[in-house]
C-alpha cells in the first residue's frame, strides 16, 4: 500500500448543517455520520462557495471560487478540468473514479454528461479528469431515466419510465413534491451509489492509492422517499423553522420576493429562470401546517437514508482493511433554506440555512479524533487539504488553504474568514460574502442595499445592520478583509529575473 492516503470524497446536494446529530440535532438518527464525527472531527462552521449547484461543485474539484473557475450558474461548462483535483491525482499516480452526482457540466444541453450510458453499463473514460465515472443526472424519478444509474434499473429488471410517486398533497401546490416513491429502497439512487462504490473498492484497491468520489443527489427536492424505508424522522419532532419575518429589520430588496414568489417578475431575473426558487411563493407554503412538517420530516428522512448508504462505505473499508489509510470527508455542495426567513430552497441569499453545510473528516492514519473545529472553512478548502495530505505539490495558485493542520490539531486556519460568491448573470443580482465567527457581510455590485449581521448575538440573522451608521467601522473592515482575501487567491506567473 502506498503511503499516501486513499480519498473518498462523499457529497450530497442541498443538504443543511443541522441534519446531523453529532452537529447537535437531536431529532436526527445518523449512526454513521456520527462515527465520522467521532473518529475524526467536525466542522463547526463550514460554508458553501455559492449557493447553487455547479458553482459550488466546480469550486470544490478546483479550490477556486467562480471569479477564478467562471462556472457561476448551474447550465455552465467547467472550462478547465486540467485543474481539477481527480486531474491532478491522477496525474500523480492516484486511480480515480466518480459515481453519482457531478453536474460540472449542463444537463439540459449536448455536454460530457447529457451522453447516453451504455447499456452494458460500461462507466465512461477520461470524464473531468477521472479515468472512469458512472454517472446519474436529476432527482427523483426524473434521475432514474438517464446515465448509468438507469442503465442500472434496467439491468435489475426495472424500467425507469414507470416508477411512480404517490404524492401527499397532489394538485395543492407543493413545490417540494413531498410523496413515497414504489421504487423500494434497495433500488433506490442513493442505493446505487453506495453498491457501485463498493464494487469499485473490491475491484479496483491494489497498489495505488484511489480517489473515489461520490454524488447523492438527495435531500434535493422533490421530497421523496421510498415506499419501505422505515428510518423516518417524526414530523413533530422536528423544530419549527423561523417564519418570524415581521422582527426582521433591513431586509434586502430581493428577499421579499422569495417569499411572495415573484422573483421571475422582478428586475433580479436573468435569461434563465432564477435557480432554485422561480414562481414559489414560500411565505404561503410554509405557512400551511402539513406541507411545513411533511416535507421538512421526508427532507431529513433523505438524510438518514444516505446515512445507512454511508454506512455501507464505511464497512466497506473496514472489510477489506482499507480504514486506516483512507481519508474520507463527507460533505454538501449547498445548503437548503427549508422555511427560514419564509423562504425554501435557494438562490441568491447569504442566511445560515443555505450557506452553512455539513464537513466531516475522518482520516486515522493522518489524524486522531478531535474536538470539533470551530474555525471558519471552506469547501475551496478541500483540494488543498487533499493534496496535502497526499504530499503533491500544487502547480495552481489556489484560494483554498489546507486544513491539515487543524486537522492535526496543531494550528488554526491561516485565515480569519470564507468567501461565498453568487452570479445570477453577469447583469443580474450578484455578491461577495465574507464569513468571519463573529460577522458576515454580504456587498452586491451595483445595487445600493448589502448585508451585515451580528452572528453572536443575532444568530438569526434578524438584524441588517448594513446601513447602521454605528457599524460603519465594522463594515469597512470587513470589506478590508474580503478584498485582501480576493487579492490572494489572484494567479501570479512565474517570475524568474528582475526584468
Amino acid at each position: 500500500m502506498s503511503s499516501r492516503p486513499n480519498i473518498i470524497l462523499i457529497s450530497t446536494d442541498q443538504q443543511r448543517y443541522d441534519s446531523i446529530a453529532a452537529n447537535g440535532s437531536d431529532f436526527m438518527h445518523t449512526p454513521n455520520l456520527d462515527r465520522l464525527a467521532s473518529e475524526g472531527t467536525t466542522f463547526r462552521r463550514a460554508y458553501c462557495p455559492n449557493t447553487v449547484c455547479t458553482p459550488s461543485r466546480v469550486s470544490m474539484m478546483t479550490g477556486l471560487h467562480l471569479s477564478r473557475h467562471g462556472s457561476y450558474n448551474i447550465g455552465t461548462v467547467a472550462s478547465d478540468p486540467s485543474l481539477f483535483l481527480s486531474s491532478l491525482l491522477r496525474e500523480n499516480g492516484y486511480r480515480t473514479h466518480h459515481v453519482g452526482k457531478a453536474h460540472w457540466f449542463p444537463w439540459e444541453s449536448d455536454s460530457p454528461e447529457t451522453k447516453d450510458a451504455s447499456r452494458s453499463r460500461t462507466p465512461f473514460a477520461d470524464f473531468a479528469g477521472f479515468h472512469t465515472a458512472e454517472l446519474s443526472r436529476g432527482h427523483g424519478p426524473w434521475a432514474a431515466t438517464s446515465g448509468h444509474y438507469a442503465a442500472w434499473l434496467e439491468s435489475q429488471g426495472v424500467d425507469p419510465h414507470d416508477i411512480r410517486v404517490n404524492f401527499l398533497f397532489k394538485g395543492q401546490g407543493d413545490y417540494n413534491g413531498t410523496g413515497d416513491s414504489q421504487l423500494p429502497e434497495r433500488y433506490h439512487q442513493g442505493a446505487w451509489v453506495a453498491e457501485r462504490a463498493v464494487h469499485w473498492m473490491k475491484e479496483q484497491a491494489g497498489d495505488a492509492p484511489f480517489f473515489l468520489n461520490l454524488g447523492f443527489q438527495d435531500p434535493h427536492h422533490p421530497h421523496i422517499l421510498p415506499f419501505d424505508f422505515p428510518d423516518r424522522v417524526d414530523p413533530e419532532s422536528i423544530p419549527m423553522p423561523d417564519l418570524d419575518t415581521a422582527s426582521e429589520t433591513g431586509t434586502p430588496e430581493h428577499v421579499p420576493h422569495f417569499r411572495a414568489g415573484t422573483l421571475v417578475e422582478s428586475r433580479f431575473n436573468g435569461k434563465f429562470e432564477m435557480a432554485g426558487n422561480g414562481k414559489y411563493a414560500w411565505g404561503p407554503y410554509f405557512a400551511k401546517d402539513d406541507f411545513r412538517k411533511q416535507t421538512r420530516a421526508y427532507y431529513y428522512s433523505m438524510v438518514q437514508l444516505i446515512d445507512r448508504q454511508v454506512g455501507r462505505i464505511l464497512d466497506a473499508l473496514d472489510e477489506l482493511g482499507l480504514a486506516n489509510e483512507t481519508f474520507v470527508v463527507f460533505t454538501s455542495d449547498h445548503g437548503e433554506m427549508l422555511g427560514d426567513h419564509g423562504i425554501g430552497q435557494k438562490g441568491p441569499l447569504v442566511y445560515e440555512g443555505v450557506t452553512k453545510v455539513p464537513l466531516l473528516a475522518r482520516y486515522p492514519a493522518g489524524f486522531g479524533p478531535r474536538p470539533p473545529v470551530e474555525a471558519c472553512a471552506s469547501l475551496v478548502d478541500l483540494v488543498p487539504t487533499f493534496l496535502d495530505a497526499a504530499g503533491i505539490v500544487d502547480p495552481v495558485r489556489r484560494e483554498g488553504i489546507s486544513l491539515m493542520p487543524a486537522l492535526r490539531g496543531e494550528a488554526e486556519p491561516e485565515r480569519r474568514g470564507v468567501r461565498i460568491e453568487y452570479k445570477e448573470e453577469p447583469d443580474r443580482i450578484r455578491f461577495k460574502c465574507w464569513v468571519t465567527p463573529e460577522w458576515k457581510l454580504a456587498v452586491y455590485t451595483g445595487e445600493p442595499f448589502g448585508e451585515l449581521y451580528d452572528l453572536k448575538n443575532d444568530p438569526g440573522e434578524k438584524r441588517n445592520l448594513f446601513a447602521a451608521p454605528e457599524f460603519a467601522s465594522i463594515r469597512q473592515e470587513l470589506l478590508l478583509e474580503l478584498l485582501a482575501d480576493l487579492e490572494r487567491g489572484e494567479p501570479v506567473n512565474p517570475r524568474p529575473s528582475r526584468v
